[in-house]
């Protein structure tokens, strides 16, 4: 596998939007403190874009890979990462979105779309105008590198539903989707064919800090007797392998990143972790992400991954992706 900060070619990040002008350090901290506050890294996060961003705008690296969405057969269960926890999935000719970040940047909105936050360091695998139609969007919580303003207002359509966490509804003011519906802990909905379960995991859903009635879910989805588990963000708990008690398991997407310094691993496992939780729910693949797009904590950027490899070397054919912009298909 190619290191990566080896991978793709670079590219001006300006191809997939527009960036706001350069800010000053006291613009950023005065207009987007309490926004950034809601981003998984907080401080860091805020840190990081201070001291890098300027740096990395300028370069920006282009997958690999990128997926065919238009060839995927609806008889099969297909899966691309975008980057970061943005998937998309091809359910049986259930065509779900999840967590979709596909800008440049992650971050608050004051205006419009112009988004102050932390920047890419790899390119998402495809656009918010590549991805096609989509049945189902599903958004995990509402922290902004999950929760991406400017990505989806651009996939609004009277066609497709939207699952939110509990709490996160007024988020969506405005927006116009064929339904847009709020999903709580061991609570279920049926879209588009699709069963989508709220899991409890372990994490917070406030986008801003006085807003602690935000909840945060982990997912299953389910049809024709497969089920794919998306972990989201969450820190190591049992509570994942107790309300998967008896569920088969086909594919756990994990996140792997955003664990340093160690008060960090409270709410996003350690490499290690998201593998011990994997197990523990019987997953037969598994995939890992929330690594490498955004820096968000303090981990170097291919730490999470390499670490991933190594707790996973005496099984590492079970690993079904592990660069952004690879598709796979379940195996029969």
């Amino acid at each position: 596998m190619i290191p990566l900060k080896h991978q793709g070619n670079i590219i001006n990040n300006e191809s997939l939007s527009q960036p706001p002008k350069r800010y000053t350090r006291r613009k950023f901290i005065g207009v987007g403190l309490l926004g950034t506050l809601g981003l998984t890294g907080g401080y860091f996060a805020i840190d990081n874009a201070l001291q890098k961003d300027n740096k990395s705008r300028q370069k920006l690296i282009r997958p690999n890979y990128i997926p065919t969405p238009n060839k995927w057969p609806n008889n099969e269960v297909t899966v691309a990462w975008l980057g970061h926890a943005s998937f998309l999935i091809n359910f049986f000719g259930t065509r779900i979105l999840i967590d979709p970040a596909l800008n440049s940047h992650i971050g608050i909105t004051p205006i419009g779309d112009l988004t102050i936050g932390p920047s890419r360091y790899i390119a998402p695998a495809l656009s918010s105008d590549e991805v096609g139609p989509i049945d189902l969007v599903l958004v995990s919580h509402a922290h902004t590198d999950h929760f991406d303003y400017p990505t989806l207002r651009k996939l609004q359509s009277p066609n497709t539903f939207v699952v939110t966490a509990k709490n996160t509804l007024p988020l969506w003011n405005g927006m116009k989707f064929q339904s847009i519906e709020e999903i709580h802990w061991q609570e279920s909905k049926s879209l588009a064919g699709v069963t989508v379960k709220a899991i409890e995991g372990q994490h917070w859903g406030a986008r801003i800090p006085w807003k602690k009635g935000m909840e945060a879910n982990s997912l299953l989805l389910s049809k024709n007797g497969i089920n794919i588990f998306f972990g989201a963000d969450t820190g190591y708990t049992k509570l994942i392998q107790q309300q998967l008690s008896g569920v088969s398991i086909d594919l756990a997407i994990m996140g792997i990143g955003a664990y340093s310094p160690k008060s960090f691993e409270t709410r996003h496992a350690t490499p290690e972790q998201a593998w011990k939780m994997a197990e523990e729910i019987s997953a037969k693949w598994i995939i890992p992400m929330h690594w490498g797009s955004f820096n968000l904590s303090r981990e170097p950027m291919e730490e999470p991954i390499a670490r991933f490899r190594q707790v996973a070397s005496g099984q590492i054919e079970k690993v079904a992706i592990q660069e952004t912009g690879v598709t796979w298909t379940l195996p029969r």
